[in-house]
């Protein structure tokens, strides 16, 4: 066997299949385009589509090696990194696929050749398996007659159960068929079976379709869905005792061991922190360079947990500073030239090190908290108190069950979820189950109409055809009535459907001749379908009828320049921050535009005076908007910015700004635009500020929203200013009246009584006074006096009554207090408070009993013993 490269793999990979017609994709990003999923864990989601009927690719057969996460839900690997040999939060995934081209009798003996003339791997250590059957589904004889034809033993066909070897189908119904794996038999000093027997390569036939019976039937197209593990082949082709010490991680680790200080395999419990710290800056750097942020919620609590995880490993390794920063470096030395997107090392570091300072602050606290819950009788971490770990630490759940397995206790995970949901915090359990059922409906309908026409690039109006109704219950119907909401599929449309950023248009259809009048709400695309959510106004529509549409045009109008001037505030935030710059997410309406962008720092009022000025500047010059479609590597080669993780297909529309002398942005985009700059007007940043760590947020206006937006602001400004004005004219007032109290009762001080104890007592008479009036004489008076005791009440209107007590310093020493003093004469009035030992105050409700309450306070003081 010989010694092979991670390199030297992935160019055979793509050698091998491209030989077989498979058309080489890359890795589509780890943040999926699939809202059912939280982070793309195989090789499959990219293609999810096809495999559902919702797109007809343009190529029967593919190949590609993609990029994976699995961390967090059922399909979690987080538990056994580091403590076995070929567990990872990232990995590779290599893959070949068929829609509807070939099956079975080539996928089979494709892989057995790749393995065992391509890798050279000895066929005496490979074994593979079969579905054994059952009474839902019979065995799987076609795939063990092939695997016999290729010259495997019965001894090397294992017959296994649907639980070991059958794919789906992921929901309650959907596509799904039996599996055959590749297995590596290490050697018996593997005493763990699925150590020693290393499944490396798993071959999926999506033969069937379960129905919402429960019946199984052939599906009309078979597909075929592979994946190998790279990280897996590489420690068999390199001969290495675990992953971590194949070209893959070995770098990475070896800069974990200089940055720790640490070296590698000193023992067994520092090998498991520097490989838990290896696995998980790897998957850290790739989450981060595909555009995802530390945070809460979703794939940014992914992100989080997991900085916090390494961080706590450091910890063990007796690094207290901020570490994993200096880490992502390595990940980038090391696979940059496969995965260009990691040459961004300013953010990647500066995200982790904010994230690490952050997590710094509290993580001794916490882990103090933590020792205090072990150190608990019983074996069960109460799930209240894993959440006031991660609420006000910032424990993620997950590191909070690491440490108490280290102290054999379980965290209560039903009492932990009950506590986060009462905190509204989403969990992201199954996240990683791609439910393929959601959209079928809208797969069928594909299949039958085809893809809607678009004409909204150059109409507003057009008439078009009912091919499908949808009611609101998400069924297919044939009439919507009066009242009723529901979504309208048409042969074409003017309507632009969501995407992009860009919000799906608004406006309104009839039928000419008819009393039939909709609003439409909003536009939808599933595919090449669009969808538009109608509610209908008078009449009834049918399947079948010819409708009138015309969309808002003012509203348009303003998405137009809010989506133009976007290009504009991208290309000028590039050129003010850098060219690392990144869009991290956008939204634009008639309202205004959201621009989400990568920065590690608030942009300075200069700056977004300067970002103004220039996107200004390029309205004020007219610049011609040219809009061209071309290839997608044309597009590339022509400088226009496609973003990592956006999906385009092999044609594109690139959006052009500027001519020879000055070009402002030239970016890919299948949005509406204004036809030179000018049309925009002007425009105006509302807002800027942080929404997670090493991401900003920019709000702005264009056009008539611009002086809109001016207006309502000068009111507001107004409405500001006047108030203000307003409240100091209310202060200055009650100053005055303050001031005016507080020389009532200094006229009265001549009323101060000496007691036989020799205390000096001062009553004046019960009025409204005003709480600031009575503070301020009393805190001057007892700073001034000795021996003195203050007793005021302050009678309020409609309200009640308050009692405020001073007692002088000397008096205190002695054991006189006003906080005690003030509960007790409050009480005759059904009252209580509190404060200090030289001022406290009291409330109280029967206003009638004020001369008791004063008369107890006066026999209190005069039975002190000074």
């Amino acid at each position: 066997m010989s010694i092979i490269s991670h390199k030297e793999i992935r160019k055979s990979w793509f050698d091998f299949f491209s030989s077989k017609s498979h058309k080489i994709l890359p890795s589509s990003s780890l943040i999926p385009d699939n809202p059912t999923l939280l982070l793309t864990g195989a090789g499959m989601v990219q293609f999810v589509p096809y495999f559902l009927g919702l797109k007809e690719p343009d190529f029967k057969r593919a190949v590609t090696i993609q990029k994976c996460a699995r961390v967090g839900g059922k399909d979690s690997d987080l538990e056994n990194i580091g403590r076995t040999t070929r567990h990872h939060s990232f990995f590779e995934m290599l893959g070949n696929f068929s829609f509807g081209d070939y099956f079975k009798a080539d996928a089979i003996p494709w892989a057995w050749n790749y393995v065992t003339k391509v890798l050279c791997l000895p066929e005496e250590k490979l074994i593979v398996s079969v579905f054994e059957g059952d009474k839902i589904t019979p065995f799987d004889n076609e795939a063990y007659e092939i695997w016999k034809k290729a010259g495997l033993p019965d001894s090397k066909i294992r017959k296994l159960p649907r639980k070991e070897v059958f794919w789906g189908p992921p929901g309650p119904t959907g596509p799904c068929g039996p599996c055959s794996e590749i297995y590596f038999d290490r050697g018996p000093e593997f005493k763990d079976p699925d150590e020693r027997f290393l499944e490396i390569w798993n071959l999926v036939f999506m033969q069937l379709e379960k129905d919402e019976d429960g019946n199984f039937k052939p599906l009309a197209k078979k597909n075929i869905d592979t994946g190998a593990g790279l990280e897996r082949i590489a420690l068999i082709l390199q001969n290495k005792p675990n992953t971590f010490e194949t070209d893959l991680l070995r770098p990475i680790l070896d800069a974990v061991c200089e940055v720790t200080k640490t070296p590698y395999r000193k023992n067994d419990k520092s090998d498991l922190s520097l490989k838990i710290i290896t696995d998980h800056i790897r998957c850290i750097s790739f989450l981060i360079a595909d555009g995802v942020r530390p945070s809460n919620l979703g794939r940014g609590y992914v992100l989080r947990m997991l900085i916090r995880r390494a961080a706590r490993f450091g910890y063990l390794l007796g690094i207290k500073e901020p570490f994993l920063y200096k880490l992502t470096d390595s990940v980038r030395k090391n696979y940059e030239d496969i995965y260009p997107e990691l040459n961004k090392q300013d953010i990647l570091s500066n995200t982790v090190k904010q994230e690490e300072k952050k997590f710094s602050e509290t993580i001794e606290r916490g882990l103090i908290y933590l020792d205090n819950l072990l150190a608990k009788p019983g074996n069960i971490i109460s799930g209240e108190e894993a959440f006031d770990l991660y609420s006000t630490y910032g424990f993620p759940v997950e590191l909070t069950i690491d440490i108490g397995k280290e102290k054999n206790k379980k965290v209560d995970l039903e009492t932990f979820e009950a506590a986060k949901e009462k905190h509204s915090e989403v969990s992201s359990q199954d996240m990683f189950l791609v439910k393929l059922t959601d959209k079928k409906i809208y797969g069928d309908l594909l299949k039958e109409s085809g893809p809607t026409k678009f004409l909204g690039y150059t109409d507003e109006k057009c008439e078009a055809k009912v091919l499908a109704i949808i009611n609101s219950k998400g069924e297919k119907t044939n009439v919507l009535k009066e009242g009723e909401s529901g979504e309208l599929i048409l042969d074409q449309t003017v309507f632009y459907a969501e995407s992009g950023g860009q919000v799906g248009d608004t406006g309104e259809m009839n039928c000419r001749g008819m009393p039939w009048h909709a609003y439409v709400n909003d536009t939808q695309k599933h595919e090449g379908l669009y969808s538009h959510i109608v509610k209908v106004k008078s009449g009834e529509i049918k399947t079948g009828d010819k409708v009138n549409c015309e969309i808002d045009s003012a509203k348009r109008t303003r998405i137009r320049h809010h989506h133009s001037v976007t290009h504009l505030m991208h290309s000028a935030l590039r050129k003010v921050f850098g060219e690392t710059l990144q869009q991290a997410g956008s939204e634009v309406n008639h309202e205004k535009t959201r621009f989400d962008f990568t920065l590690d720092r608030g942009a300075k009022p200069d700056e977004i005076e300067k970002i103004e000025d220039m996107v200004n500047d390029w309205i004020q010059k007219k610049l011609p908007v040219e809009i061209k479609e071309m290839s997608f590597n044309d597009a590339i080669k022509t400088g226009a910015l496609a973003f990592f993780g956006d999906k385009y297909g092999d044609f594109v529309r690139v959006i052009k700004m500027g001519n020879e002398k000055e070009l402002a942005s030239v970016e890919l985009c299948g949005g509406t635009h204004v036809k030179n700059t000018g049309e925009i007007g002007s425009f105006k940043i509302t807002h800027e500020n942080s929404i997670a760590a090493g991401t900003r947020r920019i709000e702005a206006v264009a056009g008539e929203t611009v002086k809109e937006y001016l207006e309502k602001k000068k009111t507001e400004d107004e409405a500001k200013a006047l108030k203000e004005e307003q409240r100091k004219a209310k202060e200055s007032i009650a100053k005055e009246q303050a001031l005016q109290n507080i020389e009532k009762l200094k006229k009265q001080e001549n009323n101060i009584e000496k007691l036989t104890n020799g205390v000096n007592l001062f009553i004046p008479r019960s009025d409204d006074y005003g709480q600031e009036a009575i503070k301020v004489f009393i805190e001057n008076k007892i700073k001034s006096d000795v021996n003195l005791v203050i007793i005021i009440a302050d009678v309020i209107t409609d309200v009640g009554i308050k009692f405020f007590i001073g007692v002088t310093k000397d008096l205190i020493q002695k054991g006189l207090k006003a906080k005690d003093l003030v509960n007790k004469i409050a009480e005759v009035c059904g009252g209580r408070g509190g404060g200090r030992d030289d001022f406290a105050q009291a409330g109280g409700k029967d206003v009638s009993k004020i001369k008791e309450a004063l008369e107890l306070g006066k026999k209190i003081v005069a039975e002190f013993k000074n």
